[in-house]
């Protein structure tokens, strides 16, 4: 690509992320405390007082997306963000993840296709939902890290079926209800697919410590929920800002989540 090229490509990143940022926050925020809903600056003000902020969200949910989006560019606005920790990239993945944002610190822009292709992202979660968020962190600069476990960590999790022990006292019952809801005849694999579970949530936790604050894990809303996912697996000494996504009409605990974010279920 020709230097006049380069050029104007990052002012158009500039332009987009400045019309971006300035898109009003999609969706409503609640404090489920308190029951009241916070406005735009609130919850911005909110979240970025956070070191350690975990977003729930639906996969197959583009508001969640779209909303994820919007919160991580105002973050930055906010204040410089440490860290992104995605549950969609393994954590043997850190090394690739490490090289490319070290080529991208040189000031180099790719266009979006190419960015997937230097990260190997893998296609079991669309590019089409989450290269958005991954490119948002590029363009700024903020660490990407991997959750994930590797796929061989999961064959072989799923073929011993470890008896593990959840940290919250009702995750079992909870995440088996849920596993036995979303997959069909899950029950012979339920023991393997909870070990899974709970070593994901493990490692999403390890990860996120281990990241510069202040760090934002996007996950599953099951991996983020503190009666089922990563804040039991956090020290008592490092709080953390539980965010849900959520559809209108639905409920979320306060035991849970800090805040519900209701979007629309598109």
């Amino acid at each position: 690509m020709w230097r006049s090229d380069r050029r104007w490509l990052a002012l158009g990143l500039i332009a987009l992320a400045a019309a971006a940022s300035a898109q009003p926050m999609p969706g409503k925020v609640i404090d489920l405390a308190s029951g009241t809903e916070l406005d735009q600056a609130d919850f911005a003000q909110r979240v970025a007082a956070a070191e350690r902020v975990l977003l729930g969200e639906r996969h197959d949910v583009d508001a969640d997306h779209a909303a994820e989006r919007w919160l991580l560019q105002a973050l930055q606005q906010q204040r410089p963000q440490g860290a992104l920790v995605l549950e969609m990239i393994a954590s043997d993945r850190q090394p690739r993840l490490q090289r490319v944002q070290r080529w991208l610190d040189k000031g180099r822009q790719v266009e979006p296709q190419r960015l997937a292709e230097l990260l190997d992202w893998d296609p079991r979660w669309p590019w089409t939902r989450y290269g958005g968020l991954v490119r948002i962190a590029a363009d700024s600069s903020i660490r990407l890290h991997g959750g994930n476990l590797s796929r061989p960590e999961v064959n072989a999790l799923l073929a011993s079926s470890p008896a593990v022990v959840f940290p919250v006292d009702g995750a079992r019952q909870r995440l088996s209800a849920v596993v036995l809801a979303q997959h069909a005849g899950a029950a012979p694999m339920l023991d393997g697919m909870l070990a899974v579970q709970h070593a994901r949530d493990t490692r999403m936790a390890q990860v996120l410590m281990q990241s510069t604050p202040p760090a934002l894990l996007v996950a599953g809303r099951w991996h983020v929920l503190r009666g089922t996912g990563v804040p039991g697996y956090l020290p008592a000494s490092a709080p953390s800002l539980v965010i849900a996504l959520a559809s209108a009409g639905e409920a979320v605990a306060g035991d849970d989540a800090d805040l519900m974010w209701v979007v629309s279920d598109e």
